[in-house]
């Protein structure tokens, strides 16, 4: 089998863990360039633009499986379903679509429906398809801002005040990735990908407190203040509004849920958030 796999903080480890199983992989990138630990586990590369029904096309060409991941743009839905058209075009037989929490026609926030947009796509396409929609990656909280407060003032700032969420490490999501595109079983089945803890953001200072081995505090603000916080860091209006609505309706207790879907599928406890900080200890640290 041939898997064809889109890059980034997700695609790259399921690329990886494929080549080490001796699955044949080819990695789509925006710009190809050297790479040795890629290519001493045989990972060939192919340009991919998003917005390039062809480019996509003949990086999908020769293909038996399609992982897809469209990043985090405006026009996800559009370049979404262009990467889905492209798979049938190139004859892609299997996709299996990281998509989002909550999606859904009817979705309560703009980022659902976005993703759902795809999805939508994807049951439409003829191709057999699995869709894995992940919870909040534990990883937010490096690139996110948080690690860069808990360095300079032992704090963090959020918005959810007491409510809980269930956040997952996004080599869970690789791993199950991988589980699905190398097993049969999973067509047309559409999974809840949660860590395996609910966990309120104060409950998170107390764990950064114990695995950093200093106080951790976090610090409630409004919603217009986490808004007006992401403008100030450069970003893009339509952004500061998609994740302005995630903050609201995870505040309100709608992202809490621990889904059993991640556990039954890698047939073992997810990584908790104590072993994430633990195992990112440096990006925490002073």
């Amino acid at each position: 089998m041939k898997i064809i796999v889109n890059s980034g903080n997700i695609g790259t480890p399921v690329a990886l863990e494929l080549a080490r199983l001796e699955v044949e992989v080819t990695l789509c990138v925006r710009n190809p360039r050297p790479n040795a630990a890629w290519d001493s586990l045989g990972i060939r590369q192919m340009p991919f633009d998003i917005n390039d029904l062809q480019s996509m096309t003949k990086a999908l060409e020769g293909g038996d499986a399609f992982f897809s991941v469209t990043p985090l743009v405006e026009n996800l839905p559009e370049a979404g379903v262009k990467a889905i058209e492209a798979a049938k075009r190139a004859g892609i037989r299997k996709i299996v679509r990281c998509s989002a929490q909550g999606a859904g026609p009817n979705a309560a926030i703009k980022l659902g429906r976005m993703h759902y947009v795809v999805e939508k796509a994807l049951e439409d396409s003829g191709i057999p398809f699995t869709v894995l929609r992940p919870a909040n990656f534990m990883q937010n909280y490096i690139h996110f801002g948080a690690a860069d407060t808990i360095r300079s003032r032992s704090a963090f700032y959020s918005p959810l005040g007491e409510a809980r969420i269930s956040p997952i490490d996004t080599r869970d999501i690789s791993a199950s990735a991988v589980r699905v595109l190398t097993n049969t079983g999973h067509e047309e089945a559409h999974y809840d990908l949660t860590g395996g803890e609910s966990l309120s953001d104060g409950e998170i200072a107390e764990i950064f407190s114990e695995e950093i081995g200093r106080k951790v505090t976090y610090m409630e603000i409004s919603q217009a203040q986490a808004m007006e916080a992401m403008a100030a860091a450069g970003t893009p209006p339509w952004l500061v509004e998609v994740l302005g609505e995630l903050n609201e309706i995870a505040a309100k207790g709608y992202l809490s849920a621990v889904a059993p879907d991640t556990e039954n599928l890698l047939k073992r406890k997810q990584i908790s958030f104590s072993q994430f900080v633990r195992e990112n200890i440096d990006a925490f640290s002073i």
